[in-house]
């Protein structure tokens, strides 16, 4: 009786869950032209942000080439930025809360060097509380956050790609 009722509980669950729309993150699909890919203006070896983004597209598919060949799409960032502000301040006038920001403007052009679109701005950002006791542990707060920072931009931009026709 008692496994009737887990069954029972566990396939509603399953069933509300496909209902409400939830699906896993697959691939992303992008179009014939950008399946060869160089990218310019970012380093994919050392930058974190390349990093990333060189993961991410190997990962959907998409082959990135180190020099640039004939055939291949160009991904060139024109701007990679990021900032941090102050949010808050306390009674002591010692900070208490940081912004950071985050930010990429980027275009893509066919192998005929076309332009594919217009530029495209893609940015994030996150405020944390800072303790100026854990001063350690807010650097590793930080560097934390930009790296999910970077992982939301390039999801972001994989999306974007997906979307070019």
């Amino acid at each position: 009786m008692n496994r009737v009722v887990l069954s029972g509980f566990l396939g509603f669950l399953m069933l509300s869950l496909a209902a409400c729309g939830f699906q896993l993150r697959g691939s992303a699909s992008v179009p014939e032209a950008l399946k060869t890919l160089y990218i310019q203006g970012v380093n994919t070896q050392q930058d974190e942000f390349g990093i990333e983004l060189k993961r991410a597209l190997v990962r959907n598919g998409i082959r990135v080439v180190e020099d640039y060949e004939e055939g291949a799409s160009l991904f060139t960032v024109l701007e990679n930025r990021f900032k941090r502000h102050v949010l808050s301040v306390g009674s002591d006038a010692k900070v208490r809360e940081y912004e950071i920001e985050t930010w990429v403007v980027y275009q893509v052009s066919d192998e005929n060097g076309e332009l594919i679109g217009n530029k495209q701005r893609v940015e994030a950002r996150r405020d944390y509380q800072f303790d100026r006791g854990q001063i350690l542990a807010m650097d590793e707060q930080e560097r934390v956050l930009r790296d999910d920072l970077n992982k939301q931009m390039v999801q972001s931009i994989l999306r974007r790609l997906s979307a070019m026709k």
